[in-house]
């Protein structure tokens, strides 16, 4: 579509003389000699350009132009003047009403050029104005879709949160489900992977482990004797060195049936390969591969000391059941043939988190020394390594899926024995100095309880070390009876 361009003047020869001059040119030319007109031009159409004359009986030009800027400001507006109406085009151009003025008589090239110039401003502004409306449109609906979008990714988030919710729960759901088949085929097998579970957690977050570290070897603490639901009871209570071979054999295939169990609930697959190995040795002399040193899984080293430790403290015979101090002195002795020196460390970190490090290094030293054969294995850190605390690489204390397996328990503090008072609760087994059991965990501390531990410190004091829960309010310990039940039948 052609460009339109109004030409108004008082005198017609003068516009036929436009119409002549333009006859060529690619424009369409309106011609008038009333100013009313150019103003309905305008409203009813676009016009690139308008010319007007300055001097005419109706209307003065730059008046015209001026109305012409307020109906239609887009138009390119160009006046025609003799000389001696120059000042007053000169103030039309300042005050913005008009683009260019051009002189009478005027110059034909020079003003086809000047057409021509105002034809290409015109159109140049016609194109930013569309690409400024472009933008605009385009920004909003930029805006929009951004809103949309964002309700899109909201909607998107709760449901893959929801989806990993469920997935979660189905996930941890399955290992709770897994460890309650152990717990129904023995409530012992159940208790001992709690407590297994607790002390790996602890020994693991010593040793540094990370967050995804930590949940796989707490999983495979969880479920490390899962495998043991195949084996009948009289296996189960008899003592492994009064196995007859075959019989060894059937107990020792529980950590390959573990490991498939283990298997089955995806993201477990690191778990299962723990299980497999939790009762390697560190010399080599372990089943069921006969790892030793570094080659056994760190989280399997882990649960083997925890497993051997909770077996020796919480043994069904009460004769047999030993404190932490001979535990450790027993493992002590097998570091380095049977445990990784550095693990073992660890736990006794946990155990007496008060102890000077100078002592532990002096006391596996002095296992090292009792134990000549802990030389034969090349892995065997050296004592002075043994409790470089690694550091820990995480924030919380816990992998987010560790809360769900509830095998945490509260953090129990120690007392002196003139310290305790009526109502505190053992949060770990009393032992004697010689390591006989006074009273085990869970006992509520009466009256007779306090006089007998009383009398027996004179006599022989005893460890200094006694763990109870944490102190109770004193409502809570208002409640206690003077009297409480000892929850086995040892007595002080």
């Amino acid at each position: 579509m052609n460009p339109k361009v109004i030409f108004i003047d008082d005198e017609p020869h003068i516009l036929k003389a436009f119409v002549r001059l333009f006859r060529k040119d690619q424009i369409d030319i309106v011609t008038t000699t009333s100013p009313e007109e150019v103003c309905q031009l305008v409203q009813a159409e676009p016009f690139a350009l308008i010319v007007s004359d300055q001097r005419m009986p109706e209307l003065e030009g730059t008046k015209l132009l001026e109305r012409v800027r307020d109906l239609s400001p887009a138009t390119i507006r160009i006046i025609l003047t003799g000389y001696a109406d120059k000042d007053a085009a000169i103030e039309a151009i300042n005050q913005g009403s008009v683009y260019r003025f051009l002189t009478k008589p005027w110059n034909d090239d020079e003003l086809r050029n000047e057409v021509k110039r105002a034809i290409d401003e015109y159109m140049l502004r016609q194109e930013n104005r569309r690409l400024q409306e472009l933008t605009q449109s385009q920004n909003e609906e930029l805006r929009d879709l951004n809103q949309n979008l964002e309700l899109k990714v909201k909607e998107r988030t709760e449901k893959v949160t929801l989806l990993n919710q469920q997935l979660k729960q189905g996930f941890i759901g399955s290992i709770r489900a897994m460890a309650q088949l152990g717990e129904m085929h023995s409530s012992d097998l159940g208790e001992h992977a709690k407590r297994v579970t607790v002390m790996t957690g602890q020994v693991a977050k010593q040793l540094g482990c990370n967050l995804d570290e930590l949940f796989q070897i707490n999983s495979a603490a969880l479920l490390h004797d899962i495998g043991k639901i195949e084996l009948p009871g009289n296996l189960l209570s008899k003592p492994y060195d009064k196995l007859i071979p075959a019989e060894q054999r059937q107990v020792q295939n529980h950590v390959l049936l573990g490991e498939q169990i283990a298997q089955m609930v995806p993201s477990l697959e690191k778990a299962a390969v723990l299980i497999r190995h939790h009762h390697e040795r560190f010399n080599g002399s372990g089943y069921p591969d006969g790892l030793k040193g570094e080659e056994i899984p760190l989280g399997s080293r882990i649960i083997g000391v925890a497993d051997y430790y909770d077996h020796l403290q919480n043994s069904r015979s009460s004769a047999q059941q030993k404190s932490p101090e001979a535990i450790l002195e027993s493992m002590g002795r097998l570091t380095g043939t049977w445990f990784d020196p550095k693990v073992v460390a660890a736990l006794h970190q946990y155990l007496f988190p008060d102890e000077q490090q100078n002592v532990l290094l002096k006391y596996f030293k002095d296992r090292t020394a009792d134990n000549p054969r802990q030389e034969s294995v090349s892995q065997t850190p050296k004592a002075e390594t043994l409790l470089q605390k690694q550091p820990n690489q995480q924030t919380r204390d816990d992998h987010p899926l560790n809360e769900d397996l509830d095998v945490t328990v509260e953090h129990d503090r120690h007392v002196r024995p003139y310290e305790l008072k009526l109502g505190m609760t053992l949060s770990r087994d009393l032992f004697s100095n010689n390591g006989g059991l006074l009273l085990p965990r869970g006992t509520i501390l009466s009256p007779k309880h306090l006089e007998n531990l009383k009398s027996l410190s004179l006599a022989n004091p005893i460890s200094d070390r006694i763990f109870v829960e944490p102190e109770m309010t004193t409502d809570e310990t208002s409640s206690v009876p003077a009297e409480t039940p000892l929850k086995t039948p040892v007595h002080v």
